[in-house]
């Protein structure tokens, strides 16, 4: 306070007293400068605190205490001045934090930033939910063609497409990972040449492992096929079709997780239409064979043509974007095993490059939200098939039209997924101000799904049943609240697991997954038998709703700490 009162006299020269208004107002107004100084003191010190002291280099906090300027800042008529005060007490008028790290906050999205994003998820986004809209449409073809050749056979596929719909949700990781992974990797590139070759093993290395990760998923099904069976309460007059059945999809596992992690490698170098197209030409071929070869001629074979077409599909797509990425120097299979020497030496550097690449613990992260997703739906059909048939039909519907609007989030998950990564490595404030752009815009899109949600459930198109009808258009607005709070929070999901947050997105996805059944079993234990479809359903909103608000925070945090930084850094 001394030294801002010497500043202050000298800065008003000879006759400061009168000019100044008397020593009185130089005492009051310094009063004022060090109680502002102090609580700037107290805001960094608490930013960090959050941060944890001691972070960065020891060079660079030695660099820090050394520095022998000191800001204070002074609020100006325009609110944004800063006065400096150096070793030799001269005074001068700076601003070198700027009036938008000093408020923390970043400034506003401009709407050139959401043309470049509408152009990227045109681009990008699009394509990628072309993608992901391939395997519902043949699984649902598959199901409508066995229905033709016997109602024993649809009890074949159905735990098996319950089964497999986790599975495949797993091989989805696969790509999300690469994805984030190849996305950095490309930016690393761009500014050093001598990073291409890394890149190269890098994705070798992840293709080859999702191709092992789909062996050991086959594997695994088929020792476990018993137990699954007794879990899923499989009728055993199908059991015998279902093997079958699940022995001709498990071939493909490794064909499929390798195909989707070599999805993940086009993706982060931003090319969506190579996958596009490959996946296109699969879902033609894979139909194809639908249509020729399940048929009611062929009798209980048809659920083995079934699998096959499925299969051949799978198989297709590996060779095809394979083919394509050796040809462009994406993989290398030698790079894979260079440098080693016996199986040991290769499967141990192979597990090193993941780990160093951060891909095994994302990976892990988001199995365990895919895990945690899927055994909300599975809560939420076992209870509602508890309550009754009409219950039951209504809840599939439901989550029927759940799924199909969930998949439009697809595009924002993506865009953030592959632009992210790239930009957090050159510049992370651009990369904030993507993520804030993408953050409103998946507010909007959740929004408008949800309005879409209610026009469904108030239609009377949803079912020609009276009473199932009745059933989804009185829990319209609960099911519009949970259609527009789980897509804005899966669009959510992709920026930050382009940030590399997996483990957050899985930790936290975990955590409110505990709470999903935990409030479910308090409404079972107040309500009794008196528990509806509506109180499940306001159960998934609050659900969702505490995903959504997670996010919001974590928004927030990560926004204040990367301007936190950037303010000591100066």
């Amino acid at each position: 306070m001394g030294a801002t009162a010497v500043v202050m006299r000298a800065s008003c020269g000879v006759g400061a007293r009168e000019r100044c208004g008397g020593a009185r107002a130089v005492r009051a107004h310094s009063r004022v400068v060090a109680v502002r100084v102090v609580r700037r003191a107290v805001a960094r010190v608490a930013v960090e605190a959050a941060r944890g002291f001691g972070d960065g280099p020891p060079t660079a906090r030695r660099r820090r205490r050394r520095s022998s300027t000191v800001v204070l800042a002074l609020d100006g008529p325009d609110g944004d001045g800063a006065s400096s005060i150096s070793s030799n007490g001269s005074s001068s008028s700076i601003n070198p934090l700027g009036s938008q790290a000093l408020a923390y906050s970043l400034p506003h999205v401009r709407w050139a930033e959401y043309a470049t994003l509408a152009s990227a998820l045109l681009l990008l986004g699009v394509p990628a939910l072309l993608n992901s809209i391939n395997e519902p449409v043949v699984s649902l073809l598959e199901t409508l063609l066995v229905s033709r050749v016997g109602t024993i056979l649809v009890a074949a596929l159905a735990p098996a497409s319950a089964l497999f719909g986790l599975v495949e949700e797993v091989c989805f990781a696969c790509s999300v990972v690469v994805t984030t992974v190849v996305s950095k990797a490309c930016a690393a590139a761009e500014e050093n040449v001598a990073s291409d070759g890394k890149m190269r093993t890098t994705v070798s290395t992840s293709v080859f492992s999702s191709f092992l990760a789909g062996i050991a998923l086959a594997t695994g099904l088929q020792l476990l096929y018993g137990p699954i069976c007794q879990i899923m309460l499989v009728p055993e007059e199908v059991q015998g079709l279902l093997r079958a059945y699940t022995v001709l999809r498990c071939v493909g596992l490794p064909f499929f997780g390798a195909a989707n992690a070599l999805e993940g490698v086009f993706l982060g170098s931003k090319d969506a239409m190579t996958p596009m197209a490959g996946w296109l030409i699969t879902g033609v071929i894979t139909i194809v064979a639908q249509l020729a070869l399940i048929k009611p001629m062929f009798g209980n074979g048809a659920i083995l043509a079934a699998g096959g077409a499925l299969t051949l599909g799978q198989m297709f797509i590996f060779v095809f974007l394979g083919r394509i990425a050796i040809k462009r120097g994406y993989v290398s299979f030698e790079a894979i095993f260079d440098g080693t020497k016996g199986f040991i030496d290769a499967s141990r550097t192979i597990y090193r490059r993941l780990r160093e690449e951060n891909i095994v613990s994302e990976f892990r992260w988001l199995l365990i939200n895919a895990a945690s997703r899927m055994a909300t739906y599975a809560l939420i059909t076992t209870l509602a098939t508890q309550l009754g048939m009409i219950s039951a039909a209504a809840n599939k519907l439901l989550l029927d039209i759940y799924v199909l609007l969930g998949l439009l989030s697809e595009p924002v998950f993506t865009v953030g997924n592959i632009l992210l990564p790239r930009q957090s490595y050159k510049n992370p404030e651009t990369a904030a101000m993507t993520r804030r752009a993408l953050f409103n815009i998946a507010l909007l899109m959740g929004c408008t799904l949800g309005a879409a949600a209610y026009c469904l459930c108030a239609s009377q198109i949803i079912s020609p049943d009276p009473a199932v009808y009745a059933a989804t258009n009185s829990l319209k607005h609960i099911f519009a609240l949970a259609v527009g709070l789980s897509t804005t929070a899966y669009a959510l999901d992709g920026c930050v697991i382009g940030l590399g947050g997996a483990r957050f997105v899985g930790g936290v996805q975990m955590f409110n997954t505990a709470i999903f059944v935990g409030l479910l079993s308090v409404i079972k234990a107040v309500f009794g038998a008196n528990m509806s479809l509506a109180h499940v359903w306001q159960a998934l909103v609050v659900f969702q709703l505490l995903r959504v608000l997670e996010h919001v925070v974590k928004l927030s945090f990560d926004e204040q700490r990367m301007l936190s930084s950037r303010s000591f850094a100066r």
